[in-house]
This record gives C-alpha cells, structure tokens and sequence, in this order.
C-alpha cells in the first residue's frame, strides 16, 4: 500500500505536504503509510487518500505488479467524461457516447476514450456500489475470464463478471437477484450486445 501511494503521489509531482492538504491525512502519516510503518489503514483513510490523489480507491489498491507494467502509460491526470446509462447507445462507438457528457472527473486512465458511468438506482448492489458511485469504463481495455464488465444490449444493462465456458459466454450479474445471462459467442455480433471493462470504482 505504501509503495503504491508514493508511486501515484509522485507521478503527480505531489510533496506529502501537499497530499496531506488535499486529502486531510496528516503529512507524519503519509509518512509512516509509505515507509510501510502504518499498516491496517482504515477504509476511509485510504478513500481520503485515494480522491486527494484524483484516483478511485480500485487504483490505489492495485498489486505493485499491475502500477509497474502500466507505469508507461500513467503520466498524469486527466479528465474524462462522466455519462449516465442513457447516454451510452450500445450501437455508437466510444468516442461519440463521451461527446455527450456535461461534467468531467480526474482519472489516471491511458485510454483515451475512457468515461465514468454515474450509478443509478438500477444498477446498485449494495454495500460495493451505491447510487451516486462512479465506475471507470476502459472501452479499448482487453476483457479477460473474470473481469468486471458493463453488459449493455436493448433488454438489459447490468454490471457482472465475466466467464468464457465452453466457448460460450456467461455474464454473472453482480446483483444476484438477476438470473445469469448465457449466450453463444455469434450471438454477441447478431444482438448488438456490447461489454465494457470496469477499471475501478470511485466512490
């Protein structure tokens, strides 16, 4: 966790005096955090220290393996756009869904079509996502057996993991009041279903 948090904290260009002013945790515990003498955070620290740093709680807690291998990509902040889930047609591509977007948030994102989807009551499980959360959605992100994904077609929006059983397709709605959604690979093409990567949650 402490490398992790100097990591980002640098590549901000950021003192821990001025992460400490921006996240309201003390510049001696910064200190202690990054130097691994302070462990058994707090969730709420880590979330202070998480939106003092412009990265949602998901990137702070990265592996150290993951911050390096994309250490390349990772310059800086920028923003990027916040839609709701009407504003994401399934049959446009990426770059003209972000167009519609009223307000913008940091993120630490490489991919330049990457947008926060704004949680609304249908898409809530509740404790880990809440109405009013922010989800990071990586569009050019590769999905992998297992990740968290966006699933949009013009029955269903839901969020849930994915799983590639023999050679099929298998979304498990994270709200498990949602029967599973099994479909063969040429149906994706056929229905106009698109999946998203979800890279991170900001709450």
């Amino acid at each position: 966790m402490g490398r992790r948090l100097k990591y980002y904290r640098e590549r901000l260009g950021l003192s821990q005096i001025d992460l400490s002013e921006k996240s309201d945790i003390s510049q001696a515990s910064i200190a202690r955090i990054e130097s691994g003498r302070q462990k058994n955070l707090k969730r709420e620290t880590m979330k202070k220290l998480a939106d003092g740093l412009g990265i949602t709680l998901t990137e702070l807690m990265e592996p150290v393996s993951v911050v390096r291998e994309e250490e390349a990509s990772y310059f800086t902040t920028r923003k990027v756009p916040v839609l709701g889930i009407k504003d994401i047609d399934v049959m446009r591509d990426p770059g003209a869904s972000v167009r519609k977007a009223d307000t913008f948030e940091p993120s630490l994102s490489s991919d330049k079509n990457a947008f926060y989807l704004k949680v609304t009551p249908g898409l809530t499980i509740r404790p880990f996502i809440e109405e009013g959360d922010l989800i990071l959605i990586e569009p050019a992100a590769e999905i992998s057996d297992g990740d968290m994904v966006l699933f949009l077609s013009a029955e269903k929006k839901c969020l849930g993991r994915i799983y590639y059983p023999y050679n099929n397709l298998l979304i498990q709605p994270l709200d498990q009041d949602l029967p599973p959604i099994m479909l063969r690979k040429k149906e994706k093409s056929r229905r106009a279903i698109r999946m998203l990567r979800v890279s991170g949650i900001k709450k």
